[in-house]
């Protein structure tokens, strides 16, 4: 359905590149998770994809199309990087105001239900210019729902919501991507929530695709070490399956079906010391709490 390939954005003014090489698909019914530190490329990938910016390198294909080269395939995806709205309209406006130019009115029946999702529909005749943070960002994602998109790119959107919307939003999400084929390509700091809802796991790290992982996958082990490891890059190099450190560097994960776990043990253990290792795949701990 969604093909990315050999996908880089180099920024004017920067040497490097923000992202290289990246390449994956996502197919019909599909949820992915893109997780990586700040500064991995994430949100670059997601506003690629959602036509926002151009790559320097590199194509993304819908449907076996090129989306750069051909006008409104878009169409049918629901995108919410960031808060897009109009600020001095109702929060039932805005969504009317969106199916309306969309040219998607049959939808006009979605917009009650959409909005108690959210938990907005109490604040419906409210003009979200005097929403908090999280109520904008709810808002954000009733727009990006309320027509039934067959491909959704959601950038944190459990951003401002509680324990039983966050349960609500992931019920409705695995519904509609097992009822309806809805694909999905998530990032969010809540990682845990990643873990229950997502089937397959994009590892960005400086902007590179590092591993892609099926959320099925038992042959993640966390290992957190005494002390902090001195140079990740370099022993990440020496040492493939190695995935990721946390913010501090005590906590490595690593995918035992690469390379070898006795040697990378032995290393830690003379250099850093280790703590504990922990054989259930525990998503949170893999970058630390900063994500986007």
């Amino acid at each position: 359905m969604l093909e990315v390939i050999n996908l880089s954005k180099r920024y004017k003014g920067n040497d490097s590149f923000s992202l290289k090489d990246v390449n994956f698909s996502v197919g019909k019914g599909e949820i992915v998770g893109l997780v990586g530190k700040n500064g991995a490329g994430k949100t670059t990938l997601m506003k690629m994809i959602a036509k926002s910016q151009k790559p320097t390198e590199g194509i993304v294909k819908y449907g076996g199309q090129d989306i750069f080269s051909t006008d409104n395939l878009l169409e049918p995806f629901g995108i919410m990087i960031g808060a897009v709205f109009y600020p001095y309209l109702s929060a039932e406006d805005n969504l009317r105001f969106y199916l309306k130019l969309h040219g998607k009115s049959k939808y006009v029946s979605n917009i009650k239900p959409t909005l108690q999702l959210v938990d907005l529909w109490n604040k419906r005749n409210r003009k979200p210019k005097d929403f908090s943070f999280g109520m904008k960002q709810r808002l954000a994602l009733a727009i990006c729902m309320v027509d039934e998109p067959e491909f959704m790119i959601l950038d944190e959107p459990f951003i401002g919501l509680d324990p039983d919307g966050m349960q609500a939003l992931i019920s409705v999400l695995k519904k509609w991507a097992n009822n309806r084929n809805t694909s999905i390509l998530i990032s969010s700091h809540q990682l845990a929530e990643l873990e229950e809802i997502c089937g397959r796991y994009l590892f960005l790290e400086a902007g590179t695709l590092k591993q892609e992982i099926s959320g099925q996958n038992q042959d993640i082990i966390v290992i957190t070490l005494m002390r902090p490891i001195d140079d990740y890059e370099d022993f990440a190099k020496m040492h493939p399956e190695v995935i990721s450190a946390s913010d501090d560097g005590r906590i490595l994960s690593v995918n035992t079906s690469k390379g070898s776990l006795n040697n990378v043990l032995s290393e830690l253990t003379i250099t850093c010391g280790v703590q504990s290792i922990n054989k259930k795949q525990q998503l949170n701990q893999l970058f630390g709490k900063e994500t986007r």
